[in-house]
Parts: C-alpha cells; structure tokens; sequence
C-alpha cells in the first residue's frame, strides 16, 4: 500500500511538473505574439523590465543593436542576481528558467511576427496605420493571459517582481503591489519623453500604454483566478437558523453559525457566514427577506474559494 501510494504521488508530482512546462511555453509565446504583433509596431510600452527593454529596443533602431529578448535577458541579469544576493537562491531559480523562456520565445518570434505583421496587418488597415484602440486591447488582454498562464505554472519572467520584494523587505509598510504600480507608472510615463522625437502621437501612445498595463492585471488575475468569482454573504439575523435550513435546502450550499453582538445596543445577534456563486445571490435575498425583512446583509467579493463544491469552480477556466 506504501509503495502504490508513493507510486501515485510520484506520478501526480511528475504531471504538475509536465503541466508547469506547458503552462510556461505557452504564456511565453503568447507574450511573445502580443509584444512583437501589438506593442513593439505601435511603440505601445509595458511595464516591469519588457517596457525598459521596449524602449531601448526603439531607440536603437529596432533591432539594429541587439533583438528585444536579448534586451530583456540582460536586463534581467543584474535583478536576478541582486534577488539570489538579498533574498535566496530558492526564490530566484525559477526566475531564470522562467525570464530564459520569456526571452527566448520574443527573439525566436521576433523577425517573423515582424514580417507577418507588414503582410497581414499593417496593410490592411485604414489609412495606412493600424488603430490603437483595437491593439491597445487586443495588446493587453493578450499580455494578461499570457502572464498568468506564467505565473500559473509556477515560473515567473523575473524583473521588477524581485526588486519589488527586496523593496518590500527593506520598508515592510510599502506593498509589493504599490511599488509594482509604481515603477510601472515611471516606466510608461518616461516613454513619453523618450519617444517624442520618434513618434508625433506620444502622448497618445502613453496614455494608451497605461490602458494595456491595466488591462493586463486583470487579465492577469482572471487567468490565475478564474472567471468564476464567488460570493460571501454575512446575515444578521435572530431568525439566522431558518435562513440557515433555507440555504441548505434551496441553495444547496453550507452556512456557518457566528456570534455577533452590537456595539451601540449591547445586545447579542446571531450570524450567517455562507458562501456561494454569483447567480445564487438573488435567491438568496429573496430568502432572507421572505424570513427576516429587517435583517442586515453583506454581500462581499471572493476571488478564490478552495474546499466541498468549489474545487471544480476555481478551475472553470483552464
């Protein structure tokens, strides 16, 4: 029994592992589409280390000095370094493999999206030039799920993410968020000065710049997330077990029993926790009203639920 369990734990660690290595060349080729077909042809910046080497890559021709994967690898050296040096080797092996993958799949991608580019697309659009709205969109929704299927498999691409967190560690009360965001907003908005001699319409190209940045993160978060968000409902009620037997029997989902009390009246009142799926709120109120009109609801947002009757829904979208 020890060996057939082992055996299966093997083969289940040997699965994740194959998984992890799809998930990662995968988001690094579709990264690569989206950088070399949407951003690169119409100077639309990234943020993190990409929208560094991005405009490099512009100010020395295009290609003319050195491709932008190879930018990006170089760039990514001294922070993976400073990670290995500040925080552990641990933290930043994953870095490697996933920023050499990255790297790799821009500069094997790069001369022939640029050339497919010119035949397909730059020709087919109004006016001789391709609208910034539509690849400024397209650009970011395409970035964001690459990203995440990255970050999903376990890998990152490195970068501004490991000065973030030795950042972070340095000035505990300063989110890694914050200073994500931050270094982001100096990155895109230093394009502005960078490409005015370059480009007539840059102020444009930043602003749509930071509509792509946003645009990824939440593409970013619905790939790693899901699109299925969840809700938790708190109720305050002294009817709270009728609404709790309710829930069971209309909802089909559980509910946990809490006790609250009211600071200004003093008084002991009970609580339901219970969560449940987008779509089952409107029941769910319905309930309580028909029960308690006077009861008081919360209804909250839930990223990620793990446990009975929601594994399945944490992972809808892949």
């Amino acid at each position: 029994m020890d060996n057939h369990n082992s055996v299966l734990a093997d083969n289940n660690k040997i699965r994740q592992q194959f998984n992890s290595i799809i998930f990662l060349i995968l988001g690094s080729f579709l990264s690569a589409f989206a950088i070399n077909v949407f951003y690169t042809p119409l100077m639309l910046t990234t943020g993190g280390v990409t929208g560094v080497a991005s405009i490099i890559f512009q100010l020395t021709g295009r290609g003319n000095f050195l491709p932008l994967g190879i930018i990006i690898a170089l760039l990514n050296i001294p922070l993976l370094i400073l990670g290995w040096l500040k925080v552990s080797w641990r933290f930043v092996y994953k870095s490697i493999i996933g920023s050499a993958c990255y790297s790799l799949a821009i500069t094997l991608t790069e001369k022939p999206m640029a050339n497919w580019f010119e035949k397909y697309i730059n020709k087919s659009t109004l006016n001789g030039k391709p609208d910034l709205l539509i690849f400024c969109l397209f650009g970011g929704v395409m970035f964001g799920i690459a990203m995440g299927l990255i970050l999903r498999s376990g890998y990152t691409t490195g970068g501004t993410d490991i000065l973030a967190v030795i950042i972070h560690r340095r000035f505990p009360a300063i989110s890694i968020g914050r200073v994500l965001l931050s270094l982001d907003f100096v990155i895109v908005i230093s394009s502005l000065f960078f490409y005015q001699d370059l480009e007539s319409d840059t102020f444009i190209i930043t602003m749509y710049s930071f509509v792509a940045i946003w645009l990824t993160s939440k593409f970013t978060d619905i790939t790693l997330e899901g699109l299925a968000v969840s809700r938790i409902a708190y109720i305050i009620s002294d009817k709270k077990h009728e609404i709790a037997a309710r829930i069971f029997v209309e909802l089909d989902r559980g509910a946990t029993s809490l006790q609250a009390k009211g600071m200004f009246s003093n008084q002991e009142r009970g609580m339901v926790f219970c969560v449940m799926s987008s779509r089952q709120v409107p029941q769910l109120k319905a309930i309580v009203k028909d029960i308690d009109p006077a009861a008081f609801v919360i209804v909250t947002e839930a990223r990620e639920v793990l446990g009975e009757g929601f594994e399945q829904d944490s992972h809808d979208f892949l």
